[in-house]
């Protein structure tokens, strides 16, 4: 998307306009934004209303509406583990009753090669699996924890324990239904779907990573190669997304991040 500073006073129009673009694109990119962090934080409110995200050491100290997204701590040293994490297929907050319905990032600094971000979109996924397969998950109800899918091992110990994400189940069908479009929806990823209520942990998980194959297939796919400045929103109920994982382990990577929970009207 040309055309629209994200970090000005935008109109009802233009807003209205952004939130149809998500709505029939699923992956809007705004590229050469020029934000600091209020800035972004007052363009992400113009959305929704925003949660904190659920790992409470990334959140912003002065917005905590916002977090990091970085391999860079706060006495500038680069964590290498950083390039792993994120890196399974996976759809935020999966793990919660109540997903949210956007998920923004905004580029500050990329590393010198690779660091991609790729989505797939899971209603295309759900459209193209083959009739034995939709009948079959048609009656199959996902149970989502936070990391304790088959692809979920990067996120051991990330959570306090007093958070619920860590110990309870989400429930969700494994065919969802899109809020805004109605459209059917795979609602399953590696990394939080830890089993169906209906089969065996052992049969879940094989699903589960079928399922993933199916969804992730190149015609399926956008990936995004980051430049500083760029600003990309996406549907989190219509896509998954992961990390390429294959930048430098010690070159630096920071972006914020905001996480829409409902759309404003």
């Amino acid at each position: 998307v040309d055309g629209i500073d994200t970090g000005a006073a935008l109109d009802d129009a233009t807003v209205a306009w952004i939130r149809d673009a998500l709505i029939d694109r699923n992956v809007p990119v705004f590229p050469g934004q020029k934000l600091d962090a209020a800035g972004f934080h007052q363009f992400a409110r113009r959305l929704g209303s925003l949660q904190q995200h659920v790992l409470r050491k990334y959140r912003h100290d002065d917005f905590p509406e916002l977090s990091w997204l970085t391999n860079v701590a706060k006495d500038g040293s680069v964590d290498e583990f950083g390039v792993i994490r994120a890196t399974s297929w996976h759809t935020d907050g999966s793990y919660t009753q109540d997903p949210p319905m956007l998920g923004i990032l905004y580029a500050l600094e990329v590393p010198s090669r690779g660091g991609a971000t790729i989505f797939a979109d899971m209603c295309h996924a759900h459209d193209s699996l083959d009739e034995p397969t939709r009948t079959k998950l048609a009656g199959l109800t996902g149970l989502h924890l936070h990391g304790a899918g088959p692809g979920g091992d990067m996120y051991d110990g990330s959570l306090a324990d007093d958070q619920e994400e860590g110990f309870r189940d989400a429930v969700h069908p494994a065919v969802g239904m899109h809020p805004l479009t109605g459209a059917k929806l795979l609602y399953v990823n590696a990394t939080h779907t830890r089993k169906f209520a209906e089969m065996e942990t052992g049969e879940s998980v094989a699903l589960v990573e079928g399922l993933m194959a199916h969804a992730t297939q190149p015609e399926n796919l956008y990936t995004h190669d980051w430049s500083v400045g760029d600003l990309l929103i996406w549907d989190e109920r219509s896509t998954m997304h992961r990390g390429a994982g294959d930048y430098p382990p010690t070159d630096r990577r920071i972006k914020l991040r905001a996480i829409v929970q409902e759309l404003g009207t």
